[in-house]
């Protein structure tokens, strides 16, 4: 079954980067796919990439982004919850601090086969749980995490640029008091206002919501980002 067309409002809008104009202006949606079908799609790894159903998922222009990421997940050592492992760039850096156990949580098989391989080697506990993160994160206790850092891919249209939305609430349950929460942010220098609703929406306090700025040097063909820098979120429960 073909996705139905979705209608661009205001706040979605406000969340798509100024790089998109075209997309912004017209009425064609991207997501030419079915989200159940991302589960058993191949996944194409090169030594610089990952590309899923012809989609550029990863890149490793990335890499110091995924760094400062995984510093801002682990400053508290204990249990980290990752969701995406993509190519595996911010779990190699996870692994370089004292953290007592990592999760990881990852839909694609192709991926999540790899993320198991990696947990073979890992050097702190690492456990894989394959499937959507809204149907595996029923297996993660509440207030039982340390530290969470989320990357996934967007699979529908109105996930775009803010796919993280919908799990700031799970990320509030999930984090233990004084927990701390990061995720790649689509924003660019600073977080926008529907943005920072969404984040107290979810019952993160204005105090404890704060970021770091991280500058990348992305290819001038990366399908997905354009500028020089990307914010680092460094959300505190």
């Amino acid at each position: 079954m073909k996705n139905k067309i979705m209608k661009k409002d205001k706040d979605f809008l406000s969340q798509i980067p100024e790089w998109e104009k075209e997309y912004k202006n017209s009425e064609d949606n991207v997501i030419d796919f079915e989200k159940n079908d991302w589960k058993t799609a191949k996944a194409s790894f090169s030594d610089h990439d990952l590309f899923i159903f012809g989609c550029a998922v990863m890149e490793d222009w990335e890499t110091p982004y995924m760094k400062d990421l995984a510093e801002i997940v682990a400053s508290r050592g204990g249990t980290v919850l990752e969701l995406g492992f993509g190519m595996g760039i911010s779990a190699k850096f996870i692994q370089n601090y004292d953290i007592k156990k990592h999760i990881i949580i990852e839909a694609n098989s192709d991926v999540a086969k790899k993320a198991r391989e990696f947990a073979k080697m890992a050097k702190h506990e690492t456990v894989v749980l394959e499937g959507f993160w809204e149907d595996m994160i029923k297996d993660v206790h509440n207030n039982s995490i340390d530290g969470i850092l989320f990357d996934t891919y967007p699979l529908a249209e109105k996930e775009l640029y803010q796919n993280h939305f919908n799990f700031f609430p799970f990320a509030f349950k999930k984090l233990k008091p004084g927990g701390i929460f990061t995720y790649y942010s689509d924003e660019v220098i600073k977080f926008s206002d529907l943005h920072l609703k969404k984040l107290q929406e979810a019952g993160f306090n204005i105090k404890n919501i704060d970021s770091k700025l991280t500058k990348v040097n992305p290819p001038l063909d990366c399908e997905y980002w354009k500028a020089s820098t990307i914010l680092s979120p460094i959300i505190r429960k």
